[in-house]
């Protein structure tokens, strides 16, 4: 006979232990740690489940064996099991208990004592699959060691998450490295922690976590993300909050570093097995160029930042540090050419880079729309701060030549950028030289008009003059003398063929199939177009984007072309009406007209009389057999039908155009369907027959600075003298057009020919 009491007293016992030891585990931990996720972590032990598990188990027995059950099945030979199995039950799981409240005092002295608990976190960390799955508690420890400044514990973790960021960044792929949430995070509180203390006792963790070491790496060179760069500006934020210059001077040490091990040019490798020695290498280049220009970009704006917040003696300690001799400065510029380059570049009036650059660099106090505007002006007054310092280097090499002019931008619109752009640097620098406090910290006090003379170099606003002078010349040499590109100037010709010959070729169904005799008709003529036009459009890179430069000139010559034959069916009319909408094509009836004749449109929208206005046997292409030709009205012509014979259209012919032109102007025939020519001519090689025909209101000097665009053809519109054609014009009440005719006025055409 087994012995249930000493079971049962053993789970009264524990069950008494049960909740406070449960409850205080928790509280304690939480409160010992100050931290949540290690809470939390505890009670994904299987220590801690298996605890309350087996405690919930034996409770159970114990109420299962009260009831004193009879055996509900007779089994031979297991009949002694069957009828102590609610015994059993209790001794098994009495026993179960004992065995996992002994695991869980284990697990809790384990979590209790930090350099025990430490190691095993660590330990979980290696092993498991998670990620993150040990590192928030992990971090809370480091966050805990850095308060209570336990330099021991810190110096552990820090080396555990030097270790951690390193094993993501080495992961075997080809892309820009993206750490976890919680990593960034613990960056950055980290960083905050080491803000908010007056003493320095852990310099290694500080250099590291605002070093940017854990975020970036020491010499990996893995490519820099944009998720990692905006968290590396929060981190310097914190900074700039908490006024920790050295933490700023950290990250500087470490991109210093950075910048000439991890992020060095790639030099061009070249294929020798192909006659033109292509690159073999051009994309890594590329990639490398577009990676340095960003660090250094982002650096640019770290210095607009700090001058903003007037961290003056910040930027004497950057400017100063280097780790050779004689010095480099790997994040600071060498030659005015850097810059200009990317202080024009931040200044751009169309936004191309930096569109909106309060998302990549925020400011503090600045929100809102203007927050752009006035963090490029920062940045700008950095790099005037860096134009003034170039007035510090000494140069020791012979290509060190940092007072040299930069050099003249390739393109029209570049120039003109730089050279509406310099007044405002010139202020910039002036405000600098005024600004004693900013001279004296940085040491360019010495910069006066006396020094330079001395010392044979221009003042630093006599420089600006200079330049823009330079660039002003440049400008107005290139304006005269911009090489006219051969493919915009293809790209004009084809446009005006395309536009043309389908505008000429929209006048087929009014033209006359049958000649008409020259001594019997009436002839009008539709020439072309000539234009002066800004030489920039034609150029390879122009100062800006010309709309439909090659295009605009054709579409005024295709309108005046069908404005031409608005025009010619108005001064052939015999006899106007002037009607109601409605009465519209009644008035056509009353016009006693067959399929002999043709109904010409120009402007009325025949889909009003379709749909809404509903009149009988009309589409679009005809009216009761009569054919409908419809085009776009004029400012002559509008919402008019001209009602004529079929044989009394006129003929439409493209004339040739006369040698004596076509050698003026250099034309060239550009069309087999018509008669059509055009030219590109630079007016400073035009004659000066054609320089004169071009002077009106306007100066030599902006004649000079264009082409002439000519699109020379001449369509003649032949008709037979005495034909009629009647006009009907619709009534709208928004125009003053005149009192609206009746329909008792419209007289056939046959009678009225009688008549007549």
């Amino acid at each position: 006979m087994i012995t249930i009491e000493p079971y049962i007293n053993i789970i009264i016992a524990l069950l008494g232990l049960a909740y406070p030891i449960l409850l205080q585990v928790i509280a304690r931990l939480d409160e010992k740690y100050e931290s949540e996720n290690i809470a939390t972590l505890f009670k994904t032990e299987w220590e801690w489940k298996a605890f309350r598990y087996t405690l919930v188990a034996s409770l159970i027995s114990v109420f299962i064996w009260s009831f004193k059950f009879e055996p509900l099945i007779e089994i031979k030979g297991l009949n002694f099991l069957i009828e102590n199995s609610a015994t059993l039950l209790i001794v098994l799981s009495a026993t179960l208990l004992v065995i996992s409240f002994f695991f869980f005092v284990g697990k809790v002295l384990k979590y209790y004592t930090p350099y025990s608990m430490i190691p095993y976190l660590i330990k979980g960390h290696d092993t498991s699959k998670s990620e993150i799955k040990f590192f928030p508690a992990l971090a809370d420890l480091l966050l805990l060691s850095i308060r209570k400044q336990q330099t021991n514990i810190s110096r552990t973790l820090s080396d555990f998450f030097y270790s951690a960021f390193r094993s993501v960044r080495e992961k075997p792929d080809n892309i820009p490295v993206i750490y976890p949430d919680q990593y960034y995070d613990t960056v950055y509180r980290a960083i905050e922690e080491l803000s908010i203390l007056k003493e320095k006792r852990n310099y290694l963790l500080e250099h590291r976590t605002s070093g940017g070491i854990w975020l970036l790496g020491e010499m990996q060179g893995k490519e820099i993300s944009e998720k990692t760069y905006l968290w590396l500006w929060r981190n310097l934020l914190l900074a700039i909050r908490y006024n920790q210059d050295d933490l700023i001077v950290n990250h500087w040490e470490t991109c210093h570093q950075y910048y000439s091990y991890s992020l060095p040019y790639i030099h061009k490798e070249y294929d020798n097995t192909t006659t033109s020695f292509q690159v073999s290498n051009q994309t890594e280049v590329d990639k490398r160029l577009s990676e340095r220009k960003k660090f250094i970009e982002f650096h640019y704006a770290l210095g607009g930042l700090l001058t903003y917040k007037k961290r003056y003696s910040c930027i004497k300690r950057l400017f100063s540090y280097t780790q050779s001799q004689p010095p480099k400065y790997e994040l600071l510029p060498e030659s005015m050419q850097e810059i200009f380059s990317f202080y024009f570049e931040v200044r751009d009036p169309y936004d191309r880079s930096y569109t909106w650059i309060s998302h990549q660099y925020p400011f503090p106090e600045l929100s809102g729309i203007s927050s752009d505007g006035v963090i490029k002006k920062w940045i700008a007054s950095y790099m005037a701060i860096l134009f003034l310092r170039q007035y510090t280097i000494v140069p020791y090499l012979i290509t060190m030549k940092p007072q040299d002019f930069p050099a003249i931008p390739a393109t029209q619109g570049e120039i003109k950028n730089w050279i509406d752009g310099l007044d405002f640097f010139k202020n910039l620098i002036i405000e600098h030289l005024e600004n004693k406090e900013l001279l004296k910290t940085l040491n360019l006090e010495f910069i006066t008009q006396s020094w330079c003379d001395e010392n044979d170099k221009p003042y630093p606003t006599a420089f600006i003059d200079t330049f823009k002078n330079s660039l002003e010349e440049a400008y107005e040499n290139n304006a005269l003398n911009l090489t006219l590109s051969e493919d915009k100037i293809g790209q004009f010709k084809d446009s005006t063929k395309e536009i043309l010959e389908s505008a000429f070729q929209s006048l087929n169904p009014i033209n006359n199939a049958t000649s008409i005799s020259d001594t019997d008709s009436d002839k009008w003529y539709v020439n072309g177009q000539r234009m002066l036009q800004s030489k920039d459009a034609f150029s390879e890179n122009p100062e800006a984007h010309h709309m439909e430069f090659n295009s605009f000139l054709g579409t005024v010559a295709a309108k005046s072309l069908k404005e031409g034959l608005s025009e010619v069916f108005l001064r052939k009319n015999s006899k106007s009406y002037l009607l109601k909408p409605e009465d519209l094509f009644k008035a056509i009836d009353l016009l006693k007209v067959d399929e002999k004749y043709v109904i010409v449109n120009f402007g009325i929208n025949l889909d009003q009389f379709i749909n809404q206005i509903k009149v009988p046997k009309l589409s679009s292409e005809a009216y009761k057999k009569i054919k409908i030709h419809s085009f776009n009205g004029s400012h002559i012509v509008r919402d008019s039908l001209f009602i004529l014979k079929l044989s009394d259209l006129p003929n439409v012919t493209s004339r040739p155009i006369e040698d004596t032109v076509i050698e003026k102007y250099s034309l060239e025939k550009i069309s087999d369907s018509m008669n059509l020519y055009c030219s590109v001519l630079d007016m400073n090689q035009v004659s000066e027959e054609i320089f004169k025909e071009n002077e009106q209101n306007k100066s030599e000097d902006e004649i000079r600075k264009s082409v002439l665009l000519s699109i020379i053809f001449s369509i003649e519109y032949k008709w037979k003298r005495n034909i009629e054609v009647i006009q009907l014009r619709q009534y709208s009440e928004f125009r003053q057009q005149g009192i609206a005719n009746k329909l008792e006025e419209i007289i056939p055409l046959e009678k009225e020919k009688t008549s007549s």
